[in-house]
């Protein structure tokens, strides 16, 4: 009769179904297998020494299974209905206030949006239409169960985002990760595992075709060996505990993987051997918690960047100082740095005060790789740093966009004794050059006559927000410009 109804009545989804034996799906009655996808499934807590099925999740997920499901209902049918009638590849259901698993349609979908809502559970066989399904994104919910063959059947899989919930190893059951054979990226940092840390990375390391992964590190756990089964495990994302300072030991189990990408969440300082395991590593991406960052944070990094004399890499970023370790970027620093093979050097957002000319000229003198330089300037009344530019012999883009500048706005009639007439050269591989403003600078100076060298090969200049007294004047040199922003200017 339940089953008749559901049907007539189209409230399939309202049909809850309490399992009370451990069976396989090809087991169960054939008139419930017809309805199977569109019911709610709860497993009785047959084990409650498992942490995953004791009385207290079961009544959990009971109450959210009776909880208002008209209101869920209508909101799922709004989203799909809309989503369905698009007969995509791509279903975007983020946002939406979902609260538990929408039913899917069988369908080719590829890549399924569900981030951004308050889902708690991931219930069994929740993709099971969903064959070829290649992207899944659950970040940013409130999950806390991830039931025994939730992911089965997603065999194409590649990529899966689990981070930002409320996971511990006791959402987790062995072998979760078993059927998603195909799976190349595993995000499932910033969750709650404190505890049984080494449970998840042993299930994790079942995974053998990863080759990107995000995981938490807290306190005094640190990676483990059985992570070496990921053999083609290239990139790295850690989220380190608040306060959490790295060094050798952090990684010193991971000498058997040929890890060339690694980033770093939530850093407060960095120990001088933090990098040693790591030979193969060609891009480091530092991100600073600024609110513990200690005062020296900025030497500690750059002296753990002494490992990576006469190397070759690919690309070297710290972003997040806090303003109160505002700093010179002069000769410790590029010191460092023209020792490596760096083809990629981004400091944006580090409360950089300004750049010293002299180290800044031999820096680019001696290096022979680099050709993408981003740094982000607090404030600086001195531009004498651009006439270092041309030393440079491979730079494709420069990016040093100004974060805070004074305003020195002139009012009155105009003088020429502060215009600009002078000449200046570019790495003639230079594309791209970006001195824009986030907010509206001001100049007493105006453009007399300005000549840049090297520039035939110049196509993008962004000067947004950077305005200058006027626009009379000239600018030779950069006669193949493609895009010229001057947006803001007054």
């Amino acid at each position: 009769m339940t089953r008749m109804h559901a049907f007539k009545e189209g409230r399939e989804s309202m049909v809850v179904v309490i399992l009370k034996d451990d069976m396989k799906k090809d087991k169960l009655p054939k008139a419930l297998k017809e309805i199977w996808y569109k019911v709610v499934c709860i497993v009785w807590p047959t084990h409650p020494e498992i942490p995953y099925n004791s009385e207290e999740i079961f009544y959990a997920k009971l109450c959210i299974a009776l909880s208002d499901r008209r209101i869920r209902i209508s909101l799922i049918k709004a989203t799909y209905s809309k989503i369905n009638d698009q007969n995509a590849n791509f279903l975007n259901a983020a946002s939406k206030n979902l609260t538990s698993m929408p039913d899917f349609l069988q369908n080719s979908t590829t890549y399924l949006l569900l981030c951004g809502n308050f889902l708690q559970v991931v219930p069994v066989w929740s993709f099971q239409k969903l064959k070829k399904l290649r992207r899944l994104d659950l970040s940013n919910n409130l999950l806390r169960i991830i039931e025994r063959e939730a992911f089965a059947g997603l065999v194409e899989l590649t990529y899966l985002n689990l981070k930002t919930n409320k996971l511990t190893s006791n959402s987790l059951q062995k072998n979760i990760f078993q059927d998603l054979i195909s799976l190349q990226y595993l995000a499932i940092n910033n969750n709650l595992f404190n505890d049984e840390y080494t449970f998840l990375q042993a299930e994790i390391s079942r995974v053998r075709s990863l080759d990107t992964l995000g995981i938490d590190l807290r306190g005094r756990d640190q990676i483990s060996k059985c992570l070496c089964n990921l053999s083609k495990l290239q990139e790295l994302q850690i989220w380190g505990l608040t306060g959490q300072t790295f060094s050798d030991n952090t990684f010193h189990n991971l000498k058997c993987l040929k890890i060339e990408i690694l980033s770093l969440d939530s850093v407060i300082s960095l120990a001088p051997d933090t990098f040693i395991s790591l030979p193969m590593l060609r891009t480091l991406r530092i991100k600073i918690i600024q609110r513990l960052a200690r005062y020296d944070i900025i030497s500690s990094i750059f002296n753990s960047f002494k490992v990576f004399k006469g190397k070759n890499m690919t690309e070297i970023s710290i972003t997040n100082n806090p303003h109160r370790n505002g700093f010179l970027l002069g000769h410790t620093h590029f010191t460092v740095l023209q020792k490596i093979c760096l083809q990629k050097l981004n400091l944006m957002g580090d409360s950089i005060l300004g750049i010293q000319f002299g180290p800044f000229l031999r820096y680019g003198h001696e290096v022979n790789c680099l050709k993408e330089l981003n740094i982000n300037l607090m404030f600086d009344n001195k531009d004498s740093y651009v006439f270092a530019f041309c030393e440079f012999k491979h730079l494709k883009i420069i990016r040093i966009p100004h974060v805070i500048v004074r305003d020195s706005r002139i009012r009155g009639k105009r003088s020429t004794e502060n215009d600009v007439s002078y000449t200046f050269c570019l790495p003639e591989t230079l594309e791209q050059l970006d001195f824009h403003s986030n907010v509206k600078s001001y100049n007493r100076r105006r453009i007399a006559n300005l000549t840049i060298l090297n520039g035939s090969n110049l196509k993008v200049v962004n000067l947004a927000n950077v305005t200058l007294r006027d626009c009379d004047g000239t600018i030779n040199g950069i006669e193949k410009l493609e895009y010229f922003d001057m947006s803001g200017f007054h």
